[in-house]
């Protein structure tokens, strides 16, 4: 069966060859620009979490630097708990939390 290559049957291969790349390529500038999760967002989300990274490694220095190892290798659960409440003023979800500052 030999392929008809008329002229009519070429034209009509590249206009929906033309539209479909059109298409795709609308639909990716859609995704990278226009839509809820665009590049703009996925950058300030990785700063951010960049960020917390830090915070946390912080946090972590500023605790082994407070508490000595041997009371870190003991309870380390309770001594972060503590730690938590009383440097970062840190709380659990349903509790309420009271700063008493003396001037």
């Amino acid at each position: 069966m030999p392929i008809n290559f008329d002229k009519k049957n070429v034209m009509k291969r590249k206009f929906i060859l033309i539209i479909s790349v059109f298409t795709v390529v609308v639909f990716f500038v859609y995704l990278l620009f226009f839509s809820e999760n665009n590049l703009y967002k996925h950058k300030e989300l990785d700063l951010k979490i960049k960020q917390l990274d830090e915070n946390i490694a912080n946090a972590k220095n500023q605790i082994n630097n407070t508490y000595s190892f041997e009371q870190l290798e003991d309870d380390t659960a309770v001594i972060l708990e503590k730690y938590a409440r009383e440097q970062l003023n840190l709380q659990r979800k349903n509790e309420d939390v009271f700063v008493i500052v003396y001037e």
